[in-house]
């Protein structure tokens, strides 16, 4: 996928060539067309692809249950060196999916509030620490900046939505599912109020044409100065504060995702690197995989703001130090923290994972365009995931 990790991993590549004597060929893709060709290679069965960028929380179960998945337990087990328990519980509980390691985490990435510090001050702002103060603090930015600033970028494209909006339902202490795992959990009341908060924040406090939108659009207004606040994946701090492309490089701070009645639940996200079942270069693809998430090359990739997940690496004092500034040191600790408080569950946990993710995204949209009511989306969204939700007893 076109995403920061592989734009740090490839200028590395050919260290990895000349140390194993494998030969690496690259295709790259946007993100949603990197899922079609990546379908596409393990439906046909085809052998043409050996390794690939993964979201376990995504499609794992569903990639699972289709055995497309070569298991890495045995040459996970059987690399001496490679020390699987340096990855935090978290982060390795994400790659595994009925037991069986599918994926080697190659990041990690959290729902994080970023914020001009400028702006901030000219308004006699603070940063936000709680729900309330989050759509208290968009507001009094509209009126102050007399329209002049958006308030706040966030996602509002379908698919996209549910990464940023889980955080608003588990703040508030509910899951995506009730305990059984099948049953949803949107005819909670609190489910209501998050659907009405997170539209009310795009549709009153967003940009333009938010439906649209998602890391990619935000991300730009930030940089370009016309946002004043950013809900978004800790991953973009490269997108936003790169000096030679962003305006406001000099003026960003971070903080942690706002506190809720069950506190600050963001969602942690791990992309992975898997193995496809139908490679013929099996062995092959373990050593990429293997040398692409040691800690040696992690360590390296760090320099390209690409956050470890492993702790050794996110601890190192090599590490710590490169970080340089102050918006970079806010953001390893904002990163740190949502480790052990966040949620690794991006949407509700099956087979349909994507399709359920579209059933949020497009409910809730329809609230962001004020064509139904919050209550009128729980609704929609309780009753589309329960038969997708029952494909996971199947």
């Amino acid at each position: 996928s076109n995403h920061p990790w592989q734009r740090a991993i490839e200028p590395l590549i050919a260290d990895f060539e000349q140390e194993s004597g494998v030969t690496v060929r690259v295709q790259t893709f946007a993100e949603q067309q990197m899922r079609d060709k990546v379908q596409l290679n393990l439906q046909s069965r085809s052998s043409a692809m050996d390794v690939f960028m993964a979201l376990p929380s995504r499609e794992g179960p569903q990639f699972a249950k289709a055995n497309y998945y070569e298991p890495l337990d045995p040459y996970v087990s059987g690399a001496a060196d490679y020390d699987a328990e340096d990855f935090p519980e978290a982060v390795r509980a994400g790659m595994v999916v009925d037991g069986t390691q599918i994926a080697a985490p190659i990041n990690v990435e959290a729902v994080v509030l970023y914020y001009r510090k400028d702006l901030f001050q000219e308004y006699g702002l603070t940063p936000p620490t709680t729900l309330d103060e989050l759509t208290s603090t968009a507001a009094a930015i509209k009126e102050r900046s007399g329209g002049r600033v958006t308030p706040i970028a966030l996602r509002g494209q379908s698919a996209a939505l549910p990464f940023t909006f889980g955080p608003f339902l588990h703040s508030r202490g509910v899951a995506w599912t009730k305990e059984d795992g099948v049953t949803p959990n949107f005819d909670d009341p609190r489910a209501v109020e998050a659907i009405d908060q997170y539209a009310t924040l795009a549709r009153e406090y967003g940009p333009d044409g938010v439906v649209n939108n998602t890391f990619t659009q935000s991300s730009a207004l930030m940089a370009a100065g016309n946002a004043a606040m950013m809900l978004e994946s800790s991953n973009e701090v490269s997108s936003i504060a790169d000096p030679k492309t962003s305006k406001v490089a000099d003026n960003l701070g971070v903080v942690a995702f706002p506190a809720g009645a069950a506190g600050s639940r963001t969602t942690i996200l791990s992309w992975g690197l898997a193995i496809s079942s139908f490679s013929k270069k099996k062995d092959a693809a373990w050593k990429f995989v293997e040398w692409a998430t040691s800690a040696q090359t992690q360590q390296k990739l760090t320099e390209s703001g690409i956050a470890p997940p492993r702790t050794s690496v996110a601890g190192s004092e090599a590490y710590t130090a490169s970080l340089g500034t102050d918006l970079l040191t806010e953001w390893n600790e904002v990163l740190t923290s949502a480790q052990t408080t966040g949620s690794t569950e991006v949407g509700p946990v099956g087979v349909a994972a994507p399709e359920m993710r579209k059933i949020i995204g497009d409910a809730v949209g329809l609230v962001i365009l004020d064509r139904a009511s919050p209550a009128e989306a729980a609704t929609q969204i309780q009753d589309g995931l329960a038969p997708q939700l029952a494909k996971n007893e199947g």
